[in-house]
C-alpha cells in the first residue's frame, strides 16, 4: 500500500507546478528511505535538481527543507546543499533538527561524525549531544572513549566562544555539563566548574527569573547558575561551594531546601515517582491530559486531533483542515505564501500522517474531502509515510503572506510567520521614540548585523498576535507564555538568537 501510495503521488507531482513538484519529490524521498534506500537518494537528488531551478525566496526554504531530508536519507549529501541562515532559523537549532533527524533514521554513525566536524562554535547544538550519547553504551569500552571524544568536543566549543560573549553559550553548556559532568575526569570536571564559576561571578550579572519547586527563586543570573552546578561542586570542590553559598544569598536560600541543588531535586522527584508507582498512580490523575504548543486559536484542532488518535474518528479533523483551507483562499484574505507552506497544507498533512498510524489502508478514503489536488498529494505522501513506518516530519513549515511574494510587504502591516516572529513594529505609527534600550547590565540592545538600536517604546508581534517589547521580558509573551529566542530587526529584516542582540561592550 504504502508504495502504491508513493507511485500515485510521483505520478501527480509531475502534473504539479514547479515548486509543488519540488517539494513533493523531497517529500517522498523521506518516506522512500524506510522502504528503498537507493531510491530513495535518486528521488532527492531529482528533488534537488527541481529545487535548484526555482528562483528564490522558495527555492531557499526548499533548500532548508531538502537539507532534512537529507539527513534521512543520505548525510553524506548534506555538504552539496546550500545553507539558508537569512531565513531567521538560528543555526543552533538548524543542526538540532538535522541531528536529530538522522537519529531517527538510523544515522548513527552520520550523527555523531556532523556534531564532531561542526565548526560554528559560535551555534555548537549542546543540548542535542545528548541524543547521541544515548546511542553510545557508556559500559562498552569502545563506546565510552567515542562518548567522551564528543563530550571534549562541546567543552572545545565553549571554550572558544565564552570569552566573546559571556552569556550567549554559557546556559546552554552549562545544563549540558550539569549532566554529563561525571563522565570526565575529576581535575577536567573542575576546572570546568571553577571556569564557570568564574564566568558567573566575575562579569556583568543579567536579571532573570527562574523557578524551581518549593518557591525557590531566582532573580540573579549569576546565582541561578551557581545553583546549577551546586552539586558538582559539593562533590568535587565542597570548601568553594560552601564560600559562594555564603556569599550569595538566593544561592544559600536554594541550598538549604536542596543541599546539593538539582541532584537532590532530581532525587526527590525520582522518589516520589517512586512511590506513586508503587501506590499504582497514574500520570495525571489517571483523567489523561493535552500538551500542546503553537498558534493558541489552533488548540481546540488540535484537540480533536488527539481524541481522533484515540477513537479512530478523523472526520472533525478534517473539517478543521477544511477550515484552514478556506482562509487561505479567502478572496478578501488570500495567502500568497508558496501552497506546500500554507497552514491547511500543514493540517492535512498532520491529520493524514496520524490517520494513517491509527487506522492504516482505511485512511485513504479520506483522501477524496481534501479540497484541492495540491494539497492532496502532500496529505498522500504523508499517510504512505505513516503506514510505511517512516518518522513523523520532524518540522512543518507554515507561512502566512498577504501579498504577492515578489511585492513589498506594506510598511503598516504586522504579518507573522506561524512558528516564529518575522514582523515588529513601533507602537505609534511609523516611527518609535525614547532612548534605546539596554540589558539589566547596562549592555546596549542592538542589532548584530544593521546595529539598530531599538528604542524602549519598540514594540514586537507575537504569533498570537500580542503586541509587546520582546526584551522587557527576555523574550516572553505574556499573552500566550511562549518563549521566543529569535528577534527580528524592524530595520533590516534579519533574525537572529536574542542573546546576539545584548553589545560586548556596557
Amino acid at each position: 500500500m504504502p508504495a502504491e501510495l508513493l507511485e500515485n503521488a510521483r505520478k501527480q507531482a509531475e502534473q504539479a507546478e514547479p515548486s509543488v513538484r519540488a517539494s513533493a519529490l523531497l517529500r517522498i524521498a523521506r518516506v522512500e528511505s524506510t522502504l528503498d534506500a537507493s531510491r530513495a537518494r535518486g528521488t532527492l537528488l531529482e528533488g534537488l535538481d527541481a529545487v535548484q531551478k526555482l528562483s528564490s525566496p522558495v527555492r531557499d526554504h526548499l533548500f532548508q527543507e531538502a537539507r532534512t531530508v537529507a539527513a534521512a536519507v543520505s548525510p553524506e549529501l548534506l555538504a552539496d546543499i546550500p545553507i539558508t541562515p537569512h531565513l531567521g532559523v538560528p543555526e543552533r537549532f538548524a543542526t538540532s533538527t538535522l541531528v536529530q533527524t538522522m537519529l531517527a533514521h538510523g544515522h548513527v554513525e552520520a550523527a555523531f561524525d556532523y556534531l564532531l566536524r561542526s565548526d560554528n562554535s559560535t551555534s555548537f547544538p549542546f543540548p542535542i549531544v545528548g541524543n547521541v550519547l544515548q546511542h553510545l553504551d557508556p559500559n562498552s569500552p569502545e563506546s565510552a572513549a567515542r562518548r567522551m571524544v564528543l563530550l571534549r568536543r562541546a567543552v572545545e566549543a565553549w571554550r572558544r566562544t565564552h570569552f566573546d560573549d559571556p552569556h550567549q553559550e554559557r546556559d546552554h553548556f552549562v545544563r549540558f555539563f550539569g549532566h554529563f559532568w561525571t563522565e570526565f575526569p575529576a581535575e577536567e570536571a573542575l576546572a570546568i566548574a571553577r571556569t564557570i564559576v568564574a564566568q558567573a561571578t566575575e562579569w556583568p550579572d543579567m536579571g532573570t527569573s527562574s523557578g524551581y519547586p518549593s518557591e525557590i527563586r531566582f532573580t540573579s543570573h549569576c546565582q541561578n547558575t551557581l545553583f546549577q552546578i551546586l552539586h558538582i561542586l559539593r562533590h568535587l570542590d565542597p570548601a568553594l561551594a560552601q564560600s559562594l553559598i555564603d556569599s550569595h544569598d538566593q544561592l544559600a536560600a536554594g541550598a538549604r531546601r536542596y543541599p546539593n541543588g538539582l541532584q537532590t531535586m532530581n532525587e526527590e522527584a525520582n522518589a516520589e515517582a517512586e512511590r506513586r508507582k508503587a501506590e499504582g498512580a497514574t500520570c495525571g490523575g489517571g483523567g489523561g491530559g493535552y500538551i500542546m504548543a503553537g498558534d493558541p486559536r489552533d488548540r481546540d484542532a488540535q484537540r480533536r486531533l488527539m481524541d481522533a488518535t484515540r477513537s479512530g474518528d478523523f472526520a472533525p479533523s478534517v473539517e478543521d483542515a477544511i477550515a484552514k483551507y478556506r482562509e487561505d483562499t479567502a478572496p478578501t484574505a488570500r495567502n500568497y505564501a508558496p501552497k506546500e507552506y500554507w497552514p491547511s497544507t500543514g493540517a492535512f498533512r498532520k491529520l493524514f500522517y496520524e490517520a494513517g498510524r491509527r487506522v492504516g489502508s482505511e485512511a485513504a478514503r479520506l483522501l477524496e474531502r481534501v479540497p484541492d489536488e495540491d494539497l492532496r498529494l502532500f496529505a498522500t505522501i504523508e499517510l504512505a509515510a505513516a503506514q510505511a513506518g517512516a518518522p513523523a516530519a520532524s518540522s512543518i513549515i507554515q507561512m502566512t503572506q498577504p501579498h504577492p511574494m515578489n511585492q513589498p510587504r506594506p510598511r503598516n502591516s504586522p504579518g507573522f510567520q506561524r512558528g516564529r516572529i518575522i514582523a515588529s513594529m513601533p507602537v505609534n505609527g511609523e516611527s518609535a521614540n525614547g532612548p534605546p534600550l539596554r540589558s539589566p547590565d547596562g549592555r546596549l540592545i542592538r542589532c548584530p548585523k544593521c546595529l539598530f538600536q531599538p528604542p524602549a517604546d519598540h514594540r514586537w508581534i507575537c504569533k498570537c498576535d500580542h503586541v509587546w517589547n520582546t526584551f522587557e521580558t527576555s523574550g516572553h509573551c505574556p499573552s500566550c507564555h511562549v518563549n521566543w529566542v529569535v528577534v527580528v530587526c524592524p530595520r533590516c529584516g534579519e533574525v537572529h538568537d536574542r542573546q546576539r542582540w545584548y553589545a560586548p561592550e556596557v
